[in-house]
């Protein structure tokens, strides 16, 4: 799998006198798959002319995602546009190799149900946190890295938003029905019966809140005259989150391409949603 770091320096050997160099070239950078228009965007204007029509007839043949990286806002159903979304953002890093997905978070769902005796709520978190090990990451500097599904779901160490994300596509495969909620500075997993409701913290091996917490969340939302389904989060919230983190986090180590390329989606699925009249 070719690396983010080795794109400048493949760029440069686009233009190559040798055409295998050349030929090489070009196969690595098939390997970032539909993402590749979007990771190459800050060196386009140090490219030579005879670069640039190669990587036009590189992303041309390439299947990529129809259209646009935001057609997961016309899927209705939440889970599926939820699914959709942060794999492509997951294939712009790892090209066509984080398509895996879907078929680890199938798997994730398979051993659940023959893990768990009654397949509940509180099972399914004791299964991802406690038996498949998921957690916070170790390092506290964090990367962009931690908010990526395919990187969460390989190194079982992600950020509260991508752990939360993991339980709610796996909840969805086993018909349960959970919804994620961010509050107080916290992304966590949330569920609702008619008005009550019973929160998971990823931070806490997936351990419910006390019921003091709830009950002190609850009557917080009452003093505002908001009801908990109000505060489930929707899908293009926990996106706009995922790349708000990601530009903070590129400001802060100076990674000028990274934050241009995360600040440039996040206006695109702004723009977007504004034309869609989103209550934003």
């Amino acid at each position: 799998m070719t690396h983010r770091k080795e794109l400048p320096f493949l760029l440069t050997l686009l233009e190559d006198n040798s055409s295998v160099v050349r030929e090489v070239v070009v196969s690595a950078l098939r390997e970032f798959g539909p993402g590749l228009s979007v990771e190459v965007a800050p060196y386009l204007r140090d490219l030579g002319q005879e670069a640039r029509e190669v990587l036009d007839l590189i992303t041309a043949s390439m299947p990529a995602m129809p259209q646009s990286w935001l057609d997961w806002l016309d899927i209705e159903h939440a889970a599926t546009a939820h699914e959709d979304a942060l794999t492509r953002l997951s294939v712009m890093t790892y090209g066509q190799e984080a398509l895996r997905i879907g078929p680890m978070l199938d798997e994730l769902a398979v051993g659940f149900l023959a893990w768990a005796e009654a397949g509940s709520v509180p099972e399914l978190m004791e299964f991802i946190f406690q038996q498949e090990g998921f957690s916070p990451p170790r390092e506290r500097d964090y990367s962009p890295l931690y908010d990526d599904l395919y990187f969460v779901l390989r190194h079982k160490q992600g950020t509260q938003i991508a752990l939360s994300s993991i339980a709610m596509l796996v909840a969805s495969r086993v018909g349960l029905e959970v919804h994620g909620i961010s509050i107080q500075g916290n992304f966590m997993v949330i569920t609702l019966e008619g008005q009550q409701m019973q929160m998971y913290n990823t931070f806490n091996k997936g351990r419910a809140l006390a019921r003091a917490s709830i009950l002190y969340i609850e009557e917080a939302f009452r003093r505002n005259r908001l009801s908990p389904r109000d505060m489930k989060a929707q899908v293009y919230e926990i996106v706009q989150q995922v790349l708000a983190n990601a530009i903070e986090i590129t400001r802060r180590k100076g990674q000028d391409k990274d934050y241009q390329r995360y600040s440039s989606l996040y206006e695109e699925l702004t723009r977007s949603l504004r034309s869609r009249d989103a209550n934003i």
